[in-house]
């Protein structure tokens, strides 16, 4: 108990479980059972305990969690009729090389106990461009100059495929990695996406030269 108590007071020094919290719903101390009516998808409120053990459990395999200023958002809803999964995201622990990196995690909890168990852990990335406000999300193990490549070579497939009448996508949402090529969302600059666009790195290209990147977009039936 002594060593929770010294670790709790670690995390209020640092911010990490500091009021206000954002989160989707309102925080609650509701009692949820496997007998309750239950829809699937169903949003749980979260309180500040249920944030304060989520963020122990992290904290306690990845130290450098200390280094983030507090939680950015987290949301929890009903995976099943005995369980509650939650997604918390933290706000950047370090920058280097233009790119932020923060903890992004997933955790889940038996209905109706609480105790969570965080079972999936990832870092998350921001890349700062100079020609728009929104950072964009970066995942997968690509370098600032690839992802900026990348961007910069998928630009113009993605206004070229705009429809009639849409707005031109001139923001870089995210980059995402998949199987052997990186997908590209792009949409306005709030952040909504609008064009996704899949790129491949030609054979013995360098991947932080836009003009080694091919591009098409990508189809919903893709």
């Amino acid at each position: 108990m002594a060593r929770f108590s010294a670790t709790t007071a670690l995390l209020v020094s640092l911010g990490l479980i500091a009021a206000p919290l954002v989160t989707r719903g309102e925080t609650s101390n509701t009692e949820y059972s496997s007998e309750d009516s239950v829809s699937i998808g169903e949003n749980v409120p979260l309180d500040e305990n249920d944030l304060r053990m989520i963020t122990l459990q992290v904290l306690e395999k990845h130290p450098l969690l200390a280094s983030s200023p507090g939680i950015k958002a987290a949301e929890a809803y009903r995976a099943d009729r005995s369980t509650v999964q939650a997604h918390v995201i933290y706000y950047p622990h370090v920058e280097s090389a233009g790119i932020k990196q923060a903890f992004q995690v997933v955790c889940q909890r038996p209905i109706p106990e609480h105790a969570w168990s965080c079972f999936h852990v990832e870092i998350r990335r921001y890349l700062r461009l100079e020609t728009q406000d929104f950072e964009v999300r970066v995942k997968g193990d690509i370098g600032h100059d690839a992802a900026l490549a990348l961007i910069q070579a998928t630009r113009s497939t993605a206004q070229a495929g705009t429809t009639d009448g849409a707005e031109v996508p001139d923001t870089a949402i995210m980059v995402i990695p998949t199987g052997n090529h990186y997908v590209v969302v792009w949409g306005s600059d709030d952040g909504m996406g609008g064009v996704t666009v899949a790129a491949w790195l030609r054979k013995g290209g360098n991947p932080a030269t836009s003009e080694d990147w091919r591009s098409r977009i990508l189809e919903p039936q893709d």
